[in-house]
């Protein structure tokens, strides 16, 4: 069996899991390992699902006595707490006692027209972390001033932008912007998040790419470009996660 590449959670991601989760892992006095993947279902009963891991392993929940009312939908990205169980699955690389899976908001990339720009938005955020999980989903982990209001979401988008010049395209890049509306929310305290956006819709547009050339309206910057190669996609993203980002405040 290989080795799971996965990190044990310490104080500091602990502390910003909400306090609901907490209780349920307290239950337990070791360390739950800790994921990014993304949830497969394998029929259309409630429970019968997998995780594919962003290395392209897969992890069966062989115990899920600690899961209570999940709901599981195909191609969702997860956080995923789990203890590793010694007895071997035929099929999988691991089998898991899950301790808590938490949901990672998880969008379609939108086709934006000119006159829908007002409401998509582009108010300042920086992106902090960003990868591919192989051809089927682009990663970001951002930061953004908000007022702590939990009735202020604020919107993330990636977007095709149809009205673009192309005056900012890389050759062999397919150019994405990452938009970001406020809801004119009062900039008083940072805040993070993650969010993963599927690739399927744009499959087309990336035949024959390298990557994805990323425009986002920086906090302190003003407009930058990020490009991320898709050959830098088969990594596990839970050595890039140091922190655990809120998902309460954005939709």
């Amino acid at each position: 069996m290989k080795q799971i590449r996965t990190t044990f959670i310490a104080c500091i991601l602990l502390l910003s899991v909400m306090p609901i989760f907490q209780s349920c892992l307290d239950d337990d006095d070791s360390n739950p390992l800790f994921t990014v993947g993304t949830i497969k279902t394998l029929s259309d009963s409630e429970g019968d699902f997998y995780v594919l891991l962003d290395e392209d392993s897969k992890l069966f929940p062989g115990d899920m006595s600690n899961l209570h009312n999940y709901k599981a939908v195909d191609g969702q990205r997860a956080f995923v707490f789990f203890d590793e169980l010694p007895e071997e699955m035929p099929g999988y690389e691991y089998n898991a006692k899950i301790r808590w899976i938490e949901d990672i908001l998880t969008k379609d990339i939108y086709f934006m027209p000119a006159e829908k720009e007002d409401s998509i938005g582009d108010d300042k955020i920086n992106i902090t972390q960003m990868w591919l999980t192989r051809k089927d989903y682009l990663n970001i982990e951002c930061q953004f001033m908000h007022s702590e209001n939990p009735d202020k979401k604020h919107m993330l988008s990636l977007v095709v932008n149809e009205a673009s010049t192309g005056e900012n395209d890389q050759a062999g890049y397919v150019t994405l912007e990452f938009r970001h509306n406020a809801n004119e929310d009062s900039q008083l305290v940072p805040g993070s998040a993650i969010v993963s956006y599927k690739l399927d819709n744009i499959a087309d547009l990336l035949e024959g790419k390298e990557g994805l050339n990323i425009r986002v309206n920086t906090i302190y910057e003003n407009e930058k470009f990020y490009q991320v190669k898709f050959k830098d996609a088969a990594t596990d993203a839970t050595t890039r996660a140091g922190h655990h980002p809120s998902s309460t405040l954005v939709k």
